[in-house]
Order: structure tokens, then C-alpha cells, then sequence
């Protein structure tokens, strides 16, 4: 069925996670005290600690 473009593909082109992947890029952050240090694939960003205040840290 076509979409409002008038052509028949359903994807957005961002790729094939739908463009929300956060990928290997990025970084880690403290919510604590602001600290920020690159994202290494194969490690969540929730299993480290913070090296300043030793806080869990998030993806940023």
C-alpha cells in the first residue's frame, strides 16, 4: 500500500533499527556529578561506575 509519498516503502531511512539505536558511539554519564567519558561497545553504560563519585552512570 502506498504512503502519503506515494511510493510504496513503509521505512523512514534511518537505517534498521528505525533510527533509534544508540549504536557504538556516544557517551556514559554520571546523573551525579555531570562526568563524562566514550561509550565502548559491549559495555552498558549502567554497568559502570562513576570514577569520580563511584555512581551508576547512564547513556548520554
Amino acid at each position: 500500500m502506498p504512503n502519503k509519498n506515494g511510493n510504496g516503502s513503509q521505512g523512514g531511512g534511518m537505517g534498521k533499527m528505525g533510527g533509534n539505536s544508540l549504536g557504538a558511539g556516544g557517551e556514559c554519564v554520571c546523573t551525579d556529578c555531570g562526568h563524562r567519558e566514550p561509550h565502548q561497545r559491549g559495555q552498558p553504560c549502567t554497568e559502570k561506575e562513576c570514577p569520580q563519585c563511584g555512581k551508576r552512570m547512564t547513556r548520554g
